[in-house]
């Protein structure tokens, strides 16, 4: 026998019983336990079935839809190797169809679901399924994938399809449900199925013969799911083109006062708060609610005047759809009026709105047939336009692209010296020509609106700037606008650092070049935007070869939400190999916490410090608090500038979090490379208690690296017991002397590349 191999194999064996126990509940979107009490297997499985439930992707198409009564729909279903499947049933698959009523002044006007039903005293659009309460027609396969489906709906017949009370939409207008054959109809199918993949279709038509020319398509889902990876929702719902069918002016919940599902009432709604802005009836205390659903504390990830994030009719935009544009040239009541809530158009406030306190500046409005003559793009060059005040963020973009940060040359590194930083601003819009930092606007605004600083700190294996004489491992940092001398050459300037390369450093350090130049994007003339301008950094080796510190994240994908992302007051942007100089092992945010006489005496959250380790912090971010809509047993708390608290245990990752592939690149998420032994290849442990000094590491108790990364998604105790077992090694209280003696941690056994419990393989990374 091979002990080797009988070893490892007991280890996997033992490893597998811990890792289901610290593991329960973690398995990812769409995991589900198996029900209870069913009895045993069926002897034989439907081939269909199984065929489906081993599908890793469905596809529907619509081929045709005919209307000479109730509609008929032929469609076939395949999967993603386009072999035709059979076997779904009746109880798999909802129906719906839906007209597109004309709108105001050219406007594509808004979708009117043929399916209706009373809900709660209201009128909500509605489907044909397999359920109580619900119509179903006739489903029948006609092989290779192929079926037809016959609605148990004759929308062609009103005395068939009656409205149902109240027979209105939220505001009281009546529903028009009769059958219009000169209009362009959408007929959908959705795959309810929870065992196989999400699907849905949607199909336009207009029942007459005619061309589709009339049309309403201005979100692509594939923009959704930029930022929640495969937008679901009610169960199993996917596609933009679906969802407004139902959720559309006919669809809203009964109250005081009603309140819309429409799409474009409703979406801008939930995504209108960020750290900057909230919805005005928010603010006023009055949360934003469907139903039991309270959206009040949804976060959108940037700028809400970002509209072109999520619709943009701009030719060849990745995100592009016919009507994108719709936002700037056929504005509207309700779609503007969902941000701006506290605007009422009519002759007084809504009194069931108590938050509605600005009368409309254009008089009172009916509808939305005259907002086109003051807000369409182009009209005003003011605020007014809608292209000009929602322009905010690609105006500041491009007066930030009028800057770049150069670091041109690293000298004097050697152990001992102070190292001399030469550097320079310029334009890369006009030919790279350097920027005065002494004398122009962008840099000697007043009140803080004007940033440069260059930072020093060491070593790329992994930061942590022992001996930098800074408190918690932080940098040498250098106010560039006040340090710096002009160069040899024509703009550029250098400075030197304060600070000595300690006498016994190895390795590489790295320099960072961050801030933000002051504009006037918001008023001409008046420099007091902070421009984001992309940080950037130079390594230069302290002894032998310069050495790269490991990439892990790229920031590409961090802009696909975050859009820009510019932090710490816009001083730090978009450069992920800056961010980890500062959030390294040795970090944590004590000088930021309560303290008395230099004593440390606890945050809100019960702790006297805690980990700023970007291999942690970001993880424990994001993961946000299990009961809030996240993962962790108890989100983190963290203190920044000023002594700020920033409490993110409400933090809803929108995606998958368990995708690991979302922000990593590569297999840098994996138990493989450094992280086979990271101890011995220098990755250090995280700090959760800084020792005697704040600027001596030596004593500091951390975690051990890979139970640190583990363990702040995973920090449940059964976890913990899990990762520091003498099985796998971890330990959650040494400091990085002892883990670098006597601390293996060998999580690679069961977790590394192609193991059995494999990083990729539990977290069902594709």
């Amino acid at each position: 026998m091979n002990k080797t191999r009988s070893s490892t194999r007991w280890i996997e064996l033992v490893a597998a019983s811990l890792l289901a126990l610290a593991l329960a509940g973690c398995g990812g979107s769409g995991s589900e336990a198996a029900p209870s009490g069913t009895g045993p297997l069926p002897s034989v499985i439907d081939p269909g079935a199984a065929a489906l439930a081993a599908s890793t992707t469905l596809n529907i198409t619509i081929n045709r839809v005919t209307i000479g009564g109730p509609p008929v729909v032929d469609f076939t279903v395949t999967n993603e190797n386009r072999a035709g499947m059979t076997g779904l049933t009746a109880a798999d698959l909802r129906f719906n169809i839906a007209k597109l009523l004309p709108g105001l002044n050219g406007d594509p006007g808004t979708w009117q679901n043929y399916i209706n039903r009373s809900q709660g005293g209201a009128v909500q659009g509605s489907q044909e399924r397999v359920a109580s309460g619900y119509r179903f027609g006739t489903l029948a396969g006609q092989g290779s994938g192929r079926y037809l489906y016959t609605f148990a709906t004759d929308i062609t017949d009103p005395a068939a399809n009656l409205c149902p009370p109240p027979c209105t939409d939220a505001a009281g207008k009546a529903l028009d449900l009769h059958y219009e054959p000169g209009l362009t109809h959408r007929a959908t199918i959705q795959q309810a199925n929870s065992a196989y993949p999400h699907a849905s279709a949607a199909y336009d038509l207009v029942p007459s013969g005619a061309a589709v020319t009339m049309q309403r398509d201005i979100v692509a889902t594939d923009t959704c799911n930029g930022c929640h990876a495969e937008l679901t929702a009610h169960g199993t719902r996917v596609g933009t083109a679906l969802c407004v069918t139902c959720h559309n002016p006919g669809s809203w919940v009964a109250g005081a006062p009603n309140t819309t599902v429409d799409f474009r009432v409703m979406i801008h709604r939930i995504h209108y708060n960020n750290s900057g802005a909230a919805l005005p009836s928010v603010t006023a205390g009055v949360p934003y609610k469907i139903g039991n659903t309270d959206f009040s504390s949804v976060v959108f990830t940037q700028d809400v005047r970002n509209c072109t994030r999520c619709h943009d009719g701009t030719p060849g935009a990745s995100n592009a759809t016919p009507q994108g544009d719709n936002w700037k040239t056929q504005p509207s009541m309700e779609a503007c009026g969902a941000c701006h809530d506290d605007v009422y158009f009519g002759t007084a406030p809504d009194p069931t709105r108590p938050y509605q306190t600005k009368a409309h500046s254009g008089g009172v409005m009916t509808d939305s047939s005259e907002c086109v003559l003051c807000h369409a793009n182009g009209k005003f060059s003011d605020s007014k336009d809608i292209g000009v005040a929602h322009s905010f963020p690609a105006r500041l973009k491009a007066a930030a692209a009028r800057f770049k940060f150069n670091i041109l040359s690293v000298a004097a590194t050697a152990p001992g010296n102070n190292p001399v930083v030469t550097f320079s601003v310029t334009d890369p819009t006009n030919g790279d020509a350097p920027y005065d930092i002494k004398a122009a606007a962008a840099f000697t605004a007043s009140g803080g609106a004007s940033a440069l600083n260059l930072k020093i700190g060491w070593t790329t294996v992994d930061f942590g700037s022992d001996g930098s004489t800074l408190p918690y491992g932080q940098p040498v940092s250098i106010n560039a606008l006040t340090s710096a001398v002009p160069g040899s050459a024509a703009g550029t300037y250098t400075v030197t650092s304060p600070v000595a390369v300690p006498a016994s450093l190895t390795g590489t350090l790295r320099v960072t070049m961050e801030g933000h130049p002051a504009g006037d994007v918001t008023t001409a003339g008046s420099f007091t935007d902070r421009l984001a301008v992309k940080t950037v950094f130079k390594d230069a080796a302290v002894t032998g070869s310069v050495l790269a510190r490991r990439s892990v994240v790229d920031v590409a994908k961090c802009d696909v939400c975050h859009d820009v992302l510019s932090l710490h007051g816009n001083n730090r942007t978009n450069e992920i190999g800056a961010c980890t100089v500062c959030h390294n092992p040795n970090a944590t945010d004590a000088d930021q916490r309560p303290s008395s006489a230099g004593v440390l005496t606890g945050g809100v959250d019960g702790k006297l410090e805690e980990s700023i380790d970007f291999k942690t912090m970001i993880h424990g971010i994001h993961a946000g608090q299990a009961g809030k809509g996240g993962f962790r047993t108890k989100g983190i708390t963290l203190y920044g500038f000023g002594g700020s608290v920033n409490d993110f245990s409400d933090v809803v990752f929108p995606g998958k979090l368990n995708d690991c592939a979302t922000c990593h690149i590569g297999n840098s998420y994996q138990v493989a490379g450094n992280w086979l032994a990271p101890t011995a290849n220098g990755i250090l442990g995280s700090t959760f208690s800084s020792g005697a000094s704040s600027t001596d590491s030596s004593d500091n108790l951390r975690i051990s690296p890979t139970a640190a990364v583990c363990s702040s998604c995973h920090d449940n105790a059964v976890a913990r017991l899990h990762m520091q077992d003498s099985l796998s090694g971890g330990n959650f209280s040494a400091t990085q002397t002892t883990l670098n003696s006597s601390v293996v941690e060998n999580c690679s056994f069961c977790h590394g590349d192609g193991r059995l419990f494999d990083v990729k393989l539990v977290h069902g990374v594709k």
